[in-house]
């Protein structure tokens, strides 16, 4: 009788270990930016720096539309998690141009160097870079980045700041908090300059996000009439079969240099703006948000050099999980 006791008493206090663990455990909280087209040219600078000031400025600063998703419409961002870049870095591959981008993207002190972690995305300038009109040149260009991109996602898998690489294609992954993050650089199935990343990527979602946790895709080439065209049928099909598997938060592209919100196969995809003043205003950003299950992206453009900024549309605002109409 006594051990029944004794047993009750040890699997009451379990259970209220368990529940005051559940209620000890903080709310998800993430904030990154999301960054494309940077296209980094031959100095002088003259813009270049504008997105980083800028970048510095979003704690503290930031605040969501009132019209934002539950629990994130009205607040300023407290705390950022890390920069993303969605391709074309650099317009040409040339050591000057490198030079002046890792001035601004590799993290350090002083108002035009970014302060946060950044999580560097090949484009098509970045493969192909516009070195002259000989194709050696070009594939010595590619290479010159190849080996600067490596450098970089190597030292960050060794300081675990990255969970997975996949070598050939150079996608990788890494969490924040329980927010699971894949760089995809152009495009998933690309194999005009690597190995197919899709098997990787399938693997990969299958170890870090089985258990329902926030995934947040980025790649290059977007699903817009012009954008669509450079990203083949099958490779977008094999995608978003995986995809269609796991708790998508956001899908995130650039290349297009104009900001907007997109839908494919039921998905919102969030077209990033570039970095510099054409045609649509000055140079943008994305700011991402997810806490709890609330998702909300919005566009930061920038208005001088000195860092001051409007929040400005496409909007988009979800509560998990994303209700996709699965074909």
């Amino acid at each position: 009788m006594n051990m029944k006791y004794l047993l009750m008493t040890v699997l009451s206090a379990l259970c209220i270990s368990y529940l005051n663990a559940q209620e000890q455990k903080p709310e998800r909280d993430v904030t990154v930016v999301i960054a494309g087209d940077l296209h980094f040219d031959f100095p002088p600078e003259t813009d270049q720096y504008y997105h980083v000031v800028t970048m510095n400025r979003i704690e503290n600063n930031f605040t969501f539309p009132q019209n934002a998703a539950p629990g994130i419409a009205g607040e300023k961002v407290k705390k950022l998690d890390g920069v993303i870049l969605a391709g074309d870095m650099f317009d040409k591959a040339r050591p000057e141009i490198l030079s002046l981008y890792r001035q601004r993207y590799e993290t350090g002190d002083g108002e035009k160097t970014i302060h946060y972690t950044v999580y560097p995305g090949l484009g098509n300038h970045d493969i192909d870079p516009g070195v002259s009109d000989k194709v050696f040149d070009n594939l010595k260009g590619r290479a010159f980045t190849l080996h600067y991109i490596d450098s970089i996602l190597n030292d960050k898998l060794a300081k675990k700041e990255i969970l997975n690489l996949h070598p050939s294609s150079r996608s990788y992954s890494w969490n924040i908090g329980d927010v699971h993050f894949v760089q995809a650089q152009r495009f998933s199935g690309d194999t005009a300059y690597c190995e197919s990343n899709l098997d990787w990527l399938a693997n990969d979602l299958k170890t870090y996000a089985s258990n329902g946790n926030p995934v947040v895709y980025i790649q290059h080439y977007g699903v817009d009439k012009w954008a669509i065209k450079w990203w083949p049928q099958q490779e977008r099909d094999h995608l978003f079969d995986i995809l269609n598997q796991y708790n998508i938060a956001a899908f995130l592209v650039g290349h297009t240099h104009t900001a907007s919100l997109q839908h494919y196969r039921g998905y919102p995809i969030y077209q990033v703006n570039n970095a510099w003043p054409d045609k649509d205003g000055n140079g943008s950003f994305a700011v991402l948000r997810i806490k709890g299950n609330a998702v909300s992206i919005a566009s930061c453009r920038w208005t001088d050099d000195k860092g001051n900024f409007k929040v400005v549309a496409p909007y988009q605002n979800e509560v998990l999980p994303l209700n996709i109409k699965k074909k």
